[in-house]
C-alpha cells in the first residue's frame, strides 16, 4: 500500500512502476535520514546552523531543531512499516509502530517544527509554508489517532496516510531543490518554490493513494485494518 505515496501511483498503479518508485523513494529517504546524522556528530557547526545565525545560537531555537530533526527520524522509520500488509496481517505490531509514529509526530516533529517556521528561510512565504505543513501534519495525524480509537478504519486510513506524506514532504523538498538549482534560480526564491511545490506533491500523493487505498482497497488490506479493530475492542 505505501506504494500509492509516491509518484506515478494515481496514474500508473496497475503496472509495475508503482513498485520501483517505491523502492527508490525509500532509498531517497535512508539518504535524507544519513545526511541528518551530520548534526548528531557535534564537530564544528554544520552549514545549516551558520546559514541561521543568530537563532542558531539561540538554546531554544536549537533545542527545537533537535526535537524536530529526531522526531522525524523517528517517524520515517515507524511510518514506512506501517503501510506493508505484512504489518498489517500483525495488529499488535502495527499499533506499536504506530504509537510511536503518532508521538514522534504529535509531540515531537511538528510543534518543534512550528517553533522554527517563523524565522524560516525565505520571509513570510517560507514562514507560512512550513506553518501551513507542520499544522497539517499535526491535525491529519490526532484525527487518524481519534478515529481509531473510535474504531473508525476508513477515516483512520485516510488520516494516516496524509500524514505520512505529509512527513515524507521533507524528502519532496530535497529533490525539487536539487532539480532547481540546475536551472540557475536564485537560492531564497528556489527555497521557498520547492517548499510550496512539496506540499502540494503531498497533497497530490495523499489524495492518489487514498483513491487507491480506501475507495479502491485490497481484501488483505481492510482484512489487517479489521483485525486490528477486533483486538483493540477486547
Amino acid at each position: 500500500m505505501i506504494e500509492a505515496l509516491v509518484p506515478g501511483m494515481y496514474l500508473f498503479r496497475k503496472s509495475s512502476f508503482p513498485r520501483v518508485t517505491t523502492l527508490i523513494t525509500m532509498a531517497l529517504t535512508v539518504l535524507l535520514l544519513a545526511n541528518m546524522l551530520e548534526y548528531f556528530q557535534f564537530k564544528g557547526s554544520p552549514l545549516f546552523f551558520l546559514e541561521k545565525l543568530p537563532f542558531s545560537a539561540n538554546a531554544i531555537w536549537r533545542a527545537a531543531f533537535y526535537v524536530h530533526i529526531t522526531g522525524a527520524v523517528v517517524c520515517l522509520a515507524a511510518g514506512f512499516p506501517l503501510f506493508l500488509s505484512i504489518t498489517l496481517r500483525h495488529p499488535r505490531v502495527h499499533r506499536v509502530l504506530g504509537y510511536i509514529y503518532l508521538n514522534a509526530v504529535l509531540w515531537g516533529a511538528a510543534p518543534a517544527g512550528l517553533i522554527l517556521a517563523p524565522v524560516a528561510k525565505g520571509g513570510f512565504l517560507g514562514a507560512a509554508g512550513f506553518t501551513i505543513a507542520g499544522v497539517l501534519w499535526w491535525i491529519t495525524t490526532w484525527k487518524g489517532y481519534v478515529a481509531i480509537r473510535r474504531h473508525d478504519i476508513a477515516t483512520h486510513v485516510r488520516c494516516m496516510v496524509y500524514s505520512f506524506s505529509l512527513a515524507l514532504s521533507a524528502l519532496w523538498f530535497r529533490v525539487f531543490h536539487v532539480a532547481l538549482e540546475f536551472t540557475g534560480i536564485d537560492p531564497t526564491a528556489n527555497y521557498v518554490i520547492s517548499l510550496w511545490l512539496s506540499l502540494i506533491a503531498s497533497i497530490y500523493l495523499a489524495e492518489s493513494c487514498n483513491e487507491y487505498c480506501v475507495v479502491r482497497s485490497s481484501n488483505h488490506f481492510l482484512s489487517g485494518l479489521r483485525s486490528l479493530q477486533t483486538r483493540s475492542a477486547l
